[in-house]
């Protein structure tokens, strides 16, 4: 049984946004780990993807990761070949990251795990209900803080 909360705080829009953040987490991480992977993989394939080739900073950029996640994040993906690595034709020093046709295959793997994680998430809404709520997210999202 859940305890109640105390209402000072429940009722506000930043906690309730911050509760469904947290479940959509969970959600997220339960679907990819039953698939051996983790988010920082998908964001990597997505990723490359998306943009081509990149160097490990532009991933970390388009990918919104920290450095130091996407050099575990390209390791592993390396590993299980999904992603290949080789020197940049002008640095040597730099790496050029591409995604393999095996790494594809994993994207749209995690795409329809994702999927219906998302539908789990959503599945308490109904069809007019997701559109509104996707909507106003997004608003949300572009928001700037003056």
């Amino acid at each position: 049984m859940q305890e109640e909360l105390a209402s000072r705080f429940a009722h506000r829009p930043s906690w309730r946004l911050s509760a469904v953040a947290q479940r959509s987490h969970q959600l997220l991480a339960v679907a990819l780990a039953e698939r051996g992977r983790r988010g920082y993989d998908y964001r990597v394939l997505a990723a490359l993807e998306e943009f081509g080739e990149l160097h490990q900073a532009a991933i970390g950029r388009h990918a919104g990761l920290d450095p130091s996640d996407v050099t575990q994040a390209v390791r592993d993906l390396e590993a299980s070949g999904d992603l290949t690595r080789r020197p940049s034709s002008d640095d040597r020093r730099r790496m050029v990251i591409a995604i393999t046709s095996a790494g594809r295959r994993t994207l749209r793997e995690l795409d329809a795990a994702l999927d219906e994680a998302q539908a789990v998430l959503l599945a308490p809404l109904g069809t007019a209900q997701r559109e509104e709520f996707l909507w106003c997210l997004e608003v949300l999202s572009k928001a700037r803080v003056t």
